[in-house]
């Protein structure tokens, strides 16, 4: 299993780690000292689950793309599994609070959110590199968290705050999905685009 670690070390992934479980855990203590109701509220659910979807942004290149391209190595099931881990451990820190006095629930909001949101990264590292990818999901949520943005009946405002429906909106479901798919797609078959060679290049 040296490959692994090697692996997780070469793309940051326990300062990714660490940087999301901070995240998770400053909500988690700011809710339980201020807020009266366990739940924490879907719009505080959508900006933890944006921070720690960008906190593994890094994570989603190397630091060479002429090996992240070798055909020696299966780079699309790695890249797709690479995404269904993230996914993974952001939902298991997430959970980690169900038992205690403020919780991020219900299940299905926490697994709508997290996958369209990781979608939406990793759509963005596919276009835009793991660099910028971060634009998309917080822009998308600062958007989605303003106070006209809340539950609504209107389809379009469905769509635009899938982040903050209910569970079991239709369309907030469909777009989340949709994005989750998209993003999952375009990461795992295309990587990132080419970075000039100076952002690649070894320190001296």
């Amino acid at each position: 299993m040296r490959w692994l670690g090697l692996y997780l070390r070469s793309r940051r992934v326990p300062l990714a780690l660490t940087t999301a479980a901070a995240a998770v855990a400053a909500t988690w203590a700011l809710w339980s000292v201020f807020a009266e109701t366990p739940t924490i509220s879907p719009r505080l659910l959508s900006l933890t689950v944006m921070l720690a979807a960008v906190a593994f942004t890094h994570t989603l290149n190397g630091a060479d793309d002429a090996l992240d391209r070798t055909a020696s190595i299966n780079w699309p099931v790695r890249r797709a599994g690479h995404l269904v881990v993230t996914a993974t451990a952001i939902i298991a820190l997430l959970f980690a609070t169900a038992t205690t006095d403020a919780r991020f629930e219900p299940l299905a909001l926490v697994l709508r959110d997290t996958a369209g949101m990781l979608g939406l990264t990793a759509l963005g590292a596919a276009l835009l590199g793991a660099a910028r990818c971060w634009i998309a999901p917080l822009t998308w949520t600062l958007v989605t968290v303003l106070p006209f943005m809340g539950p609504s009946p209107n389809l379009n405002m469905q769509v635009a705050g899938w982040l903050v429906q209910p569970a079991g909106t239709t369309a907030a479901t469909v777009c989340a999905t949709v994005l989750a798919v998209s993003g999952l797609l375009a990461y795992t078959l295309r990587g990132g685009p080419p970075r000039p060679a100076a952002e690649t290049a070894p320190d001296h």
